[in-house]
Protein backbone atom coordinates (compact mmCIF):
# COMPACT_ATOMS: atom_id res chain seq x y z
CA UNK A 1 0.00 0.00 0.00
CA UNK A 2 1.51 3.33 -1.05
CA UNK A 3 0.82 6.31 1.11
CA UNK A 4 3.05 8.81 2.76
CA UNK A 5 1.05 10.12 5.65
CA UNK A 6 -2.05 9.86 7.75
CA UNK A 7 -5.29 9.40 5.87
CA UNK A 8 -7.73 12.23 6.64
CA UNK A 9 -10.77 11.20 8.64
CA UNK A 10 -13.62 12.11 6.28
CA UNK A 11 -16.09 11.76 9.13
CA UNK A 12 -14.48 14.78 10.80
CA UNK A 13 -14.92 16.97 7.71
CA UNK A 14 -18.01 19.16 7.57
CA UNK A 15 -20.52 18.23 4.90
CA UNK A 16 -20.44 20.58 1.92
CA UNK A 17 -23.19 20.48 -0.65
CA UNK A 18 -22.31 20.26 -4.32
CA UNK A 19 -23.03 23.55 -6.13
CA UNK A 20 -26.13 23.93 -8.29
CA UNK A 21 -25.69 23.94 -12.06
CA UNK A 22 -27.95 27.02 -12.31
CA UNK A 23 -24.99 29.17 -11.24
CA UNK A 24 -22.77 28.10 -14.16
CA UNK A 25 -21.52 31.07 -16.17
CA UNK A 26 -19.05 32.19 -18.81
CA UNK A 27 -15.85 34.15 -18.28
CA UNK A 28 -17.41 37.39 -19.54
CA UNK A 29 -20.35 37.07 -17.12
CA UNK A 30 -18.27 35.96 -14.12
CA UNK A 31 -18.45 38.47 -11.26
CA UNK A 32 -16.67 39.06 -7.96
CA UNK A 33 -17.19 36.32 -5.35
CA UNK A 34 -18.19 33.72 -7.96
CA UNK A 35 -16.37 30.39 -8.19
CA UNK A 36 -13.78 30.26 -10.96
CA UNK A 37 -13.59 26.46 -11.19
CA UNK A 38 -14.05 25.35 -14.81
CA UNK A 39 -16.83 22.76 -14.93
CA UNK A 40 -17.07 22.23 -18.69
CA UNK A 41 -15.32 19.43 -20.55
CA UNK A 42 -14.69 21.60 -23.62
CA UNK A 43 -11.83 23.95 -22.67
CA UNK A 44 -12.45 26.13 -25.74
CA UNK A 45 -15.87 27.05 -24.27
CA UNK A 46 -14.95 27.35 -20.61
CA UNK A 47 -17.96 27.34 -18.28
CA UNK A 48 -17.30 28.30 -14.67
CA UNK A 49 -19.08 27.04 -11.55
CA UNK A 50 -20.26 30.53 -10.56
CA UNK A 51 -21.34 29.57 -7.02
CA UNK A 52 -20.70 32.02 -4.19
CA UNK A 53 -17.20 32.06 -2.74
CA UNK A 54 -15.94 33.04 0.67
CA UNK A 55 -14.05 36.32 0.98
CA UNK A 56 -10.57 36.00 -0.51
CA UNK A 57 -11.16 32.66 -2.26
CA UNK A 58 -11.42 31.96 -5.98
CA UNK A 59 -13.49 28.83 -5.41
CA UNK A 60 -16.72 27.84 -3.69
CA UNK A 61 -16.25 25.52 -0.69
CA UNK A 62 -16.98 22.43 -2.83
CA UNK A 63 -14.34 23.18 -5.47
CA UNK A 64 -11.84 24.61 -2.96
CA UNK A 65 -11.73 21.15 -1.40
CA UNK A 66 -10.83 19.70 -4.80
CA UNK A 67 -8.02 22.13 -5.64
CA UNK A 68 -6.47 22.95 -2.25
CA UNK A 69 -4.38 20.62 -0.15
CA UNK A 70 -3.03 21.50 3.27
CA UNK A 71 0.75 21.66 3.44
CA UNK A 72 2.32 18.79 5.33
CA UNK A 73 3.54 19.91 8.73
CA UNK A 74 7.24 19.40 9.30
CA UNK A 75 8.11 18.58 5.69
CA UNK A 76 10.10 21.11 3.74
CA UNK A 77 9.65 21.37 0.01
CA UNK A 78 12.62 20.19 -2.10
CA UNK A 79 15.15 22.99 -2.46
CA UNK A 80 13.64 25.09 0.34
CA UNK A 81 16.86 25.04 2.39
CA UNK A 82 18.99 26.22 -0.52
CA UNK A 83 16.49 28.98 -1.36
CA UNK A 84 16.49 30.13 2.27
CA UNK A 85 20.29 30.55 2.18
CA UNK A 86 20.03 32.78 -0.90
CA UNK A 87 17.63 35.24 0.76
Amino acid sequence: MLHSGPVPDVRAMPEIREPFSQTHTTLLKLQARQCRFIVSEDQSKAIFCGSETQEGSSWCPWHRRLVYTKPLVGRAMPGAASRAKLG
